[in-house]
């Protein structure tokens, strides 16, 4: 009776207003689904903030985020969280950014749960806000843990060495195809692959990188003595061996970032700005660089950021390399220290970074998750 009696009441209320009428008949009417079972959250994307000219506030009890502006022209990207939404991020990553965050959107992040961490340009952290005062996820560090102490994680080396002298074959077979050089690089790529597929799935770790540093040889010899394009040089000279690419030596000095040659020097200047990115996005996504698997030793401090690089180093050399053999470099693009290091015209460095910038880390950082959750689900 009173179910009747409501019916009409609606209808008399909202005969004005059919369009409303129709619409809380169909919620009055609705059969809310059966619950199935409770699935596990996957991984919950951080959420990156970078630029200059960020801001983050708190309006109408929403968290307001105006992302800075890296490039020009450029639209200025805004975000709205809401409390409580199941979609938020875990953390809030300002990643080398400037501008300003106030007192209450501070407040409004920590009551939701949410981490703050700030990242310089080199991946770096800088600050971190949150309950534990870690930017690291506890149960991603156990589960680090006792991936690296497991036997899969020889299994997940190879994989990595792997897909490291697959994207060396397509380097070599793009950039150079046809040559003797780069045909019989890529024989011994191939050779020492199979060699790798055949080790034991126990153990053998030393005799992976023995087979990795093999292919090393000839993957950097398929270069050695490609001309390079030069103008210029008239008006000043460069050394004799700066004339086509040179041997992938480090220096004569202790440290990586003196090289002694413009090639060695631009896949310098991509491997850090690879390092930099990689190392943002583990820490940002709650992994602990520091817990390396093939990598780890007393001077490498983020040996984990090693590890997920590698299958990439062929892609940064196939980029500088494209960029090298297609361009004509003048004198002045370089200099020469005192230590005889090679180093990049700042201009220079930064047609070099628009080249190789685009490193698809995110995609590296989620596969190693999927290795620690095979079963599909990730961190809750």
């Amino acid at each position: 009776m009173l179910e009747k009696q409501t019916q009409a009441d609606l209808k008399t209320d909202c005969s004005t207003d059919p369009d409303w009428y129709a619409r809380s008949e169909y919620w009055r009417t609705f059969e809310r689904k059966k619950k199935g079972p409770r699935r596990k959250f996957n991984f919950r994307e951080p959420l990156f903030i970078c630029g200059h000219g960020a801001h983050i506030r708190v309006e109408h009890n929403s968290l307001l985020i105006r992302n800075g502006f890296t490039h020009y022209p450029q639209k200025q990207e805004i975000v709205r969280l809401f409390p409580g939404d199941g979609n938020l991020p875990d953390r809030i990553v300002l990643l080398d950014t400037s501008g300003g965050i106030t007192f209450d959107a501070l407040t409004w992040i920590f009551e939701q749960g949410i981490s703050l961490i700030q990242i310089d340009w080199r991946g770096r952290v800088n600050c971190v806000g949150n309950s534990s005062g870690s930017p690291y996820r506890r149960e991603l560090i156990a589960r680090q843990l006792k991936f690296k102490e497991s036997k899969y994680a020889v299994e997940f080396s190879r994989e990595l060495i792997g897909n490291k002298f697959d994207n060396s074959i397509s380097t070599i077979k793009g950039l150079f195809p046809g040559s003797e050089k780069s045909n019989y690089a890529v024989g011994e790529i191939r050779k020492y692959r199979t060699l790798l597929n055949r080790l034991p799935k126990s153990g053998g770790q030393s005799k992976m990188l023995g087979l990795e540093g093999a292919v090393a040889v000839a993957y950097f010899r398929s270069w050695h003595g490609v001309p390079l394009n030069w103008s210029g040089l008239k008006k000043k000279p460069i050394p004799p061996n700066w004339l086509q690419i040179g041997p992938r030596t480090m220096s004569w000095r202790k440290g990586g970032d003196n090289a002694r040659h413009p090639i060695n020097a631009m896949l310098n200047y991509g491997y850090a700005m690879l390092i930099s990115q990689l190392r943002g996005q583990i820490i940002a996504t709650g992994l602990d660089p520091s817990i390396g698997i093939a990598h780890g030793n007393s001077q490498n401090k983020v040996p984990l950021v090693y590890d997920l690089m590698e299958p990439l180093r062929p892609i940064v050399d196939r980029a500088i390399l494209r960029f090298a053999l297609s361009h004509s470099f003048a004198p002045g693009d370089f200099a020469i220290n005192r230590f005889g290091a090679c180093r990049l015209n700042p201009q220079l460095a930064r047609v070099v970074a628009k080249q190789t910038g685009d490193f698809d880390v995110g995609s590296a950082v989620k596969n190693f998750i999927a290795v620690l959750w095979p079963n599909g689900t990730g961190p809750v």
